[in-house]
């Protein structure tokens, strides 16, 4: 049997790259485009980058494509499926835990203050901190956008850790299944007027601008907003009106519309808005995971199987 040839289109944890390159040959994430090997390419293994039928053309021999995490917005899945390309996923494990971490952080940074606060001791306005009230996670009543592995994860932190009540929203889920995580299930509205919203679903025709200004106009003053799933949920630009008016207190952003963002993006000049670039799951625990998870995936195919996340069984 001949060794698949794969391309790792993203930089992943070393582990997974030693663990792929004992059964496979490899074409590493430098210089990739320009490879002599590219034709040869019979998995691909990818993160954020955009791939589509430009570059399957160039690709004749590839059947697989595994996605190093849940969200696969940058691949053209027709496009593969047309090709009888395989697309399979790696969502859940690490990478689930890491990413709630990264949510409530933000959660967390944004109720106390954080960059305020950093910026009242290193600009010698110690004093002003007597008239501050920070606000609590304990407490609070949180909302989330979406019931996947991740947003239970956050219902588990902030529920048992800091006594929320935590209801969710997810068109996918019945009512039942939500309450049996011991979560109250609440339509979309109901959700936005919560103090703490966090959105953990996936970018869809359906979820693209999903959170725009009608959305944003029903949180309460003293809400905070969180996105560690997919730019473009959230309408950038009724966001940005949203902080710069006060009818919400903050943001915690993670990912963005455009990533990497432009220079002059005006959530960058607004205070009230804490921003990341798009790390929530990149803990060593999480990456190393999710890295040995794709050649996990990779392992099944070349054995004959069938990967328990592959999302087009029809390109079989």
């Amino acid at each position: 049997m001949s060794r698949d040839t794969v391309c790792i289109i993203d930089p992943i944890h070393p582990a997974g790259v030693e663990r792929i390159g004992a059964g496979a040959d490899l074409i590493l994430p430098e210089g990739w485009q320009d490879h002599p090997r590219l034709g040869d390419t019979t998995v691909i293994v990818i993160r954020t980058t955009e791939i589509g039928e430009a570059l399957f053309a160039r690709m004749p021999e590839l059947r697989l494509i595994v996605k190093h995490g849940a969200g696969v917005d940058n691949i053209d899945i027709p496009a593969a499926t047309a090709r009888g390309v395989m697309v399979a996923n790696t969502p859940g494990g690490n990478n689930s835990t890491a990413v709630a971490e990264g949510a409530v952080s933000l959660m967390l940074a944004l109720l106390r203050q954080s960059r305020e606060m950093d910026d009242l001791v290193r600009s010698g306005r110690f004093a002003e901190r007597w008239k501050i009230r920070l606000g609590d996670l304990t407490g609070a009543k949180v909302g989330l956008i979406g019931f996947g592995r991740i947003a239970r994860c956050v219902a588990t932190i902030c529920g048992k850790g800091f006594g929320c009540e935590v209801a969710a929203y997810d068109p996918f889920m019945t009512d039942d299944a939500i309450r049996a995580e011991g979560v109250e299930p609440m339509g979309l509205d109901a959700i936005m007027a919560r103090d703490v919203i966090s959105i953990h679903t996936p970018l869809t025709d359906g979820t693209r601008g999903l959170i725009g200004a009608r959305e944003l106009a029903l949180m309460p003053a003293h809400g905070v907003i969180v996105n560690c799933s997919r730019g473009g949920i959230v309408d950038e630009a009724a966001l940005v009106s949203a902080l710069k008016a006060g009818t919400i207190a903050g943001a915690g952003i993670d990912v963005f519309a455009a990533e990497h963002p432009p220079a002059d993006h005006p959530l960058f000049a607004l205070p009230n808005a804490i921003l990341s670039p798009h790390v929530a799951g990149v803990t060593e625990n999480g990456m190393k995971d999710m890295a040995l998870n794709c050649a996990a995936v990779i392992e099944t195919v070349a054995a004959g199987g069938v990967p328990a996340t592959l999302l087009n069984p029809e390109a079989r």
